[in-house]
């Protein structure tokens, strides 16, 4: 025998009994020997294909087609082999040259031509050769399952699903079909389905990658984020570097709010090589779905670290800037996104137009949305509605309302909630936002300049919105300036009052209330056991509204009241909401159903007073009350005026906040309380942490006067009469509340235009309340505001022992704090001008003793007055329920009423 007969007969009994590797070392000196015979080739080259050494073999059959170009079975293992190294079109070649040398090898040929054009991705021809695999032979296992891939990446879920059930008959345990079959039935949302598919393949092959993968994928579908991190544990455990199982492992640490173990996975997936800006992008989407601006921006910001110039982060870092009213923040970042893309990209020169136009460069935005793709913006409701806000800040109100009536035929409910609802609110299906006009988008610009501290020119701009308000009016439309926001502005009582009632006529016709479903004046026919209060509102939560009621619905007389709380947001985690909710015999959240629906469950209740706690504030649904779901409809506490409203009968008020020559201006019928309107919360608990002065950057020495009301309520009347008293009152600073850089920049450069020190104005931050109460303690005299006083930041300033000064104002809002202040004893700090009021505020600083006098008599009085006796003030409002259920139980219409006042006990 020669030695190569030697070795091939020692290789082949090698071969027989498994020991391919020392077979495979034969055949090497086998091909050495004797490298021209083909077949030797061939050999070698099909036993490193059986010990997935691929690129060896494919080596070794090139010598082999070298030989026998046209050996069908060298061609058929080449293109197997070429299969396993991504060599696909190459395949596709080989596949096809072995159809033309050999008619006996066709079916296997076509078999791998079909999976070589399946990872090509050329889902047609795999299709139309797997048909002439299955002319030849039906039972071809895998020509079904290929079948069923190329039909799946086609978009043909059911009928790729027949061929996976079809390849499943023909070989039940094959793992990677029983994968692609969980794909696909998760496609088709059959998910438990798709879940005991997978779990079938991975009893077979419990480390199987795609299996874990997909797994994976069907527990994320199912919110099943443990049991998913668990597989994709398990995969990362085996392949540490497996992208797609980080990218997966991110999301359900996002979705399970792990936030820094998601940043560290998503971390390690970058060491990849991979981008993340995409799984940035998810977790920002997932926070500001949760409400958590802040946060979302944290992570674009960190994405933009690892990606600098990706559009999209930086789009949404514009988007989130200007959510948070940060509108010079966002300039930069729309100049670096403008810079980084074409004229014609349009997602991108939207972002930086809404910059631009919440800066008041008009013109320039213009120019922008002018060079956009005519195309990519005919029906693109977001372009037109840019379009028009420009147009409107350059005075071109025709050309404006043009383009508005174009983004309202286009999507009006998405056009109208992004003026008036904000990023976190969505309004019920039955609920319809005003109209957006010119005047409007003008006056919320002019607005927002305002509320940051932007008051140039202020008299003119008023006079401006008075006039373009007045000018809609008169032609009949709503008002573009809403009720909530004319109380901020210096406007004649008698306009308020007619904004406030075109706003309740809208909301009325919105609300058919034509249909409505209970009866103000109809009498009851059976006088209930106890009187069922129904309060609705949309901050039973972390809110100052909270602040105040808090205490109320444990205060009531359960013999003779049943207590509903109406809640029209959901639960945001606060002990407010908590306590609320425990407290009132019944509690519905109706933040999830529409307006017809909220109004059913009320009346289905059988509520004999229903009470709106917000009347025209964030988040109302005043079109509740249009339908008219109980007898006796009351407004109270969220809103300081008149609804203008037909379908409220009654205001609570007393007597301070609606002197009697002001009823004029109520479509309600007022009921007077006899002390205060407000409630406030005596259980509210005060932080004792010793805090000093230092501590939140005030001097230990010196005259520290102090507001907490927000900017909106700051105006340049007042603020001048500020810069004059901290003139007037050496080495004292002035302490605000403002989270707005832009704002806190303004009221500095202001404060020196008045000859003040920039750092004499101190600006304080958001605290948990009981340390924002505590400090209060610091301060020495709280300044209240002119227009719309302080009411709730009042009480807490009154709560934590800090007198308040105020001015007298003319209407409901500038006359709450002197209600307050009658309330709790202290009639000494109302006065009735500027003057008079400047000149107490510097008499008060160079008068330590009187000061401290009036801090003893509010500690003394705190207590023991009216203001703060939750339980008193109860009292008083059930009488007052009483007195309205007596009317309509009479069958009479709604009056003016008035409570007495409770002896007072001790």
């Amino acid at each position: 025998m020669s030695m190569i007969e030697t070795l091939v007969a020692q290789g082949e009994q090698l071969a027989a009994t498994g020991q391919l590797a020392q077979a495979k070392d034969r055949y090497l000196q086998i091909c050495q020997i004797a490298p021209h015979r083909s077949r030797f080739w061939f050999r070698l080259a099909e036993l490193q294909y059986d010990l997935e050494q691929f690129a060896d073999a494919l080596r070794a059959l090139e010598y082999a087609l070298r030989l026998e170009p046209t050996n069908a079975s060298a061609l058929l293992l080449a293109s197997a082999a070429l299969l396993e190294t991504g060599g696909y079109q190459q395949a596709v070649q080989l596949a096809d040259q072995a159809l033309k040398s050999d008619e006996n090898q066709r079916l296997a040929a076509l078999s791998n031509k079909s999976i070589a054009l399946l990872r090509l991705g050329r889902y047609q021809e795999v299709l139309a050769t797997v048909d002439a695999v299955l002319a030849l032979d039906e039972t071809q296992p895998t020509a079904h399952s290929t079948q069923g891939s190329a039909l799946f990446s086609l978009g043909h879920y059911e009928a790729a699903l027949d061929a996976f059930d079809r390849a499943l008959a023909l070989r039940p345990e094959h793992s990677g079909t029983l994968i692609n079959r969980a794909a696909t039935l998760r496609v088709l949302q059959r998910w438990e389905e798709a879940l005991a598919a997978v779990d079938a393949a991975l009893t077979m092959q419990p480390d199987s990658p795609p299996g874990l993968l997909n797994r994976a994928a069907i527990l994320l579908d199912l919110q099943r984020y443990e049991d998913a991190l668990a597989s994709l544990d398990r995969l990362l455990h085996q392949q540490p570097s497996h992208a797609k199982a980080l990218a997966n492992r991110t999301l359900a640490l996002l979705r399970l709010g792990r936030l820094q173990e998601a940043l560290a996975t998503m971390q390690s997936l970058r060491a990849t090589g991979q981008s993340v800006a995409e799984w940035v992008l998810t977790a920002s989407e997932l926070l500001l779905r949760r409400a958590q601006p802040l946060q979302a921006l944290s992570w674009i910001e960190q994405g933009l670290v690892w990606h600098p110039d990706h559009p999209e982060l930086l789009r949404g870092q514009i988007a989130i800037l200007l959510m948070q009213e940060r509108y010079l923040a966002a300039l930069p970042v729309a100049e670096k996104l403008r810079q980084l893309t074409e004229p014609t990209q349009t997602p991108a020169r939207l972002a930086v137009a809404a910059a631009f136009n919440a800066n008041g460069r008009f013109a320039e935005s213009l120019v922008l949305l002018n060079e956009l793709p005519a195309a990519a913006i005919d029906n693109d409701w977001q372009f037109h509605a840019k379009r028009g806000e420009a147009l409107a800040g350059l005075d071109r109100f025709n050309e404006s309302r043009q383009s508005f009536e174009t983004a309202e035929r286009l999507s009006s409910r998405a056009f109208r909630a992004s003026y008036h609802d904000g990023p976190f609110q969505s309004r019920p299906d039955d609920s319809e936002p005003p109209p957006v006009t010119p005047e409007l988008a003008r006056i919320n610009f002019e607005l927002r300049r305002l509320e940051h501290g932007d008051w140039q020119d202020y008299e003119n701009r008023v006079a401006a919105i008075q006039h373009w308000t007045e000018a809609a009016l008169a032609r009949g439309e709503p008002s573009p300036l809403l009720p909530f926001r004319s109380l901020f502005l210096p406007l004649p009582q008698s306009l308020r009052f007619t904004i406030a009632r075109r706003e309740a006529e809208r909301l009325a016709a919105v609300g058919h209330s034509d249909r409505a479903i209970g009866a103000g004046t109809t009498p009851s026919p059976v006088k209930p056991a106890r009187l069922k209060i129904g309060y609705v509102s949309a901050d039973f939560r972390e809110h100052p509204t909270a602040h105040l009621m808090r205490g109320l619905f444990g205060c009531h007389d359960r013999d003779r009241f049943e207590v509903f709380g109406y809640s029209l947001r959901g639960d945001d985690g606060s002990g407010y909401y908590r306590q609320i909710k425990a407290d009132c015999d019944r509690f519905v959240d109706l933040s999830a159903v529409d307006n017809a629906a909220a109004a059913q469950q009320i009346r289905a209740d059988g509520i004999d007073l229903l009470i709106d706690l917000m009347t025209y504030t964030n988040y109302a649904r005043p079109e509740i009350f249009a339908l008219r779901p109980a007898p006796v409809q009351v407004g109270w506490l969220g809103f300081p005026g008149s609804s203008g409203a037909r379908y409220l009968d009654y205001l609570l008020v007393d007597s301070v906040v609606l002197p009697s020559e002001q009823i004029g201006f109520c479509t309600e019928q007022p009921i007077y309380l006899p002390e205060c309107y407000q409630i406030n919360d005596r259980w509210q608990e005060i932080a004792e942490t010793g805090c000093r002065r230092s501590d939140h950057g005030l001097p230990e020495q010196g005259f520290v006067f102090c507001c907490f009301n927000q900017m909106q309520k700051l105006e340049p009347v007042m603020f001048a009469v500020w810069m004059r008293i901290l003139k007037r009152v050496t080495d004292s600073v002035l302490w605000l509340y403002c989270s707005s850089e832009e704002a806190q920049g303004r009221l500095r450069a202001m404060a020196v235009a008045h000859g003040i020190a920039a750092e004499r104005l101190i600006f304080a931050g958001h605290l948990p309340k009981p340390h924002h109460l505590e400090r209060h303690r610091l301060a020495d005299l709280f300044l209240d505001t002119r227009l719309y006083n302080a009411h709730t930041t009042a009480s807490d300033a009154l709560w934590a022992g800090l007198p308040v000064l105020t001015c007298l104002g003319e209407t409901f809002p500038a006359r709450v704090a002197a209600s307050l202040l009658q309330a709790v004893g202290l009639p000494e700090l109302i006065v009735a001008t500027m003057p008079a009021y400047e000149e107490l505020a510097v008499r008060l600083a160079a008068a330590p003793a009187e000061l401290a006098g009036l801090r003893a008599k509010l500690a003394d009085n705190r207590l023991r007055m009216p203001l703060f006796d939750t339980e008193r003030f109860v009292r008083h409002l059930e009488r007052a329920y009483q007195l309205m259920n007596e009317r309509q139980t009479r069958g009479l219409e709604p009056t003016l009423l008035r409570v007495e006042a409770l002896p007072v006990s001790g």
